[in-house]
């Protein structure tokens, strides 16, 4: 049974840019199955204020934040591929408030987004064969199976599954 504690998921603002770079930060060493952009780590608290409010003007990009006693603790993202239809999710959390649900809710929160108010069809995600907690969240929020495939990451291939989700409009 999930524990449970008081979290608000919030949309990303542009005066969350300094913490969000911190959750960032702190996400990449604590787990290897993390991966973010390069480049999200070389920004400017300006530039991610930037870039969130460039974010917030779309219809197809999202970043929603888990958020306890005002301390930003998880995050999940949707992000637009080459204009399409298409979006990819990523979803991470501090390592000190995993198994309380919130991997679900954020997910969860995702879809929902997705379906009511994006431009999108389908959200799609990659994950690694290994993380079998990651693959059974995205199984009970409705994710499915589409391809298996190995990815190199740092000069590591992994063997990942391909899952989405098509959304109801």
């Amino acid at each position: 049974m999930e524990n449970k504690i008081d979290v608000n998921i919030t949309l990303a603002m542009p005066e969350d840019a300094e913490n969000l770079i911190n959750l960032l930060e702190q996400l990449k060493t604590e787990s290897d199955t993390f991966t973010i952009d390069p480049e999200l780590g070389e920004m400017s608290v300006q530039q991610q204020a930037q870039q969130i409010m460039l974010v917030n003007q779309t219809r197809g990009n999202i970043i929603l934040l888990a958020k306890h006693l005002d301390k930003i603790i998880g995050l999940v993202t949707v992000q637009n591929l080459d204009d399409s239809d298409l979006g990819e999710l990523g979803v991470a959390i501090i390592k000190k408030y995993w198994n309380y649900g919130l991997g679900t809710d954020l997910v969860k929160e995702a879809i929902h987004w997705g379906s009511n108010y994006s431009n999108l069809s389908t959200i799609a995600l990659i994950v690694e064969k290994r993380n079998h907690a990651a693959v059974h969240l995205y199984q009970k929020c409705g994710f499915i199976f589409s391809t298996k495939r190995l990815i190199n990451i740092h000069r590591n291939y992994h063997s990942t599954y391909e899952m989405n989700i098509k959304l109801k409009k």
